[in-house]
């Protein structure tokens, strides 16, 4: 991480002083939809999520969110960072709209979706933001690390995955975590997984080109 990305600190709600990244812009009315995850490796499936969401919901940009040590996968970790987010700005080449940000890595481990909410929130003043993520996840919200929380502080943009309808899924959702407020996103069912990508490109196997070439030569590259 370049020094000039380290502009300024704040504090966290506990008191806990950290680093806050390199400024983007944050004007009044500004409005970001915030798309977390691994991305190990990122593909097809997460850039169609992204542009078609950028598309309906009218957000300035989406930001591509890579985790460091996602606390649900201990397998992936901080030495993988720079390597998944250079993946995923690979993915994106430059599409208006569409930003990877490594903000995740200035916040205390574990991190969680609250905490980072928090930090864009408290850094980012006049900017409107929302979460974007796939019913599947939404699915899972209630068990999330601070999930009354996070429902209390931002609305969420959702995805179809097969299994999971939208309609039946929030109303699930909505009778443990009252204040969760969701809006459906129009996509193709895209049931890509990372896991399973990964897991092809570990044995040398052929994957259809869900990950573009460009991604492709970063990940044989390794971190």
């Amino acid at each position: 991480m370049s020094d000039d990305a380290r502009v300024c600190y704040t504090v966290d709600d506990s008191g806990t002083t950290f680093q806050r990244p390199k400024a983007l812009p944050d004007t009044d009315a500004r409005r970001v939809l915030l798309f977390g995850g691994t991305f190990d490796p990122p593909h097809i499936g997460h850039l169609a999520m992204a542009q078609l969401a950028l598309e309906q919901t009218g957000v300035d940009e989406v930001w591509f969110l890579p985790s460091p040590s996602p606390p649900h996968k201990a397998d992936i970790g901080d030495d993988t960072f720079s390597w998944r987010l250079k993946m995923v700005e690979t993915l994106l080449d430059g599409r208006p709209g569409l930003r990877a940000v490594p903000l995740e890595s200035f916040l205390p481990r574990p991190s969680y979706s609250v905490d980072t909410v928090r930090a864009c929130q408290k850094w980012y003043t006049q900017t409107r933001f929302s979460f974007l993520l796939g019913t599947d996840s939404l699915a899972q919200l209630p068990t999330w690390h601070g999930a009354e929380e996070l429902s209390q502080r931002i609305a969420f943009y959702v995805a179809g995955r097969s299994g999971h309808p939208f309609a039946t899924t929030l109303d699930v959702v909505q009778s443990v975590l009252s204040d969760v407020r969701a809006t459906p996103i129009e996509m193709p069912l895209l049931d890509v997984s990372s896991t399973w990508i990964r897991e092809r490109l570990d044995k040398c196997l052929d994957v259809f080109g869900l990950v573009p070439p460009s991604v492709l030569d970063v990940w044989n590259a390794g971190p």
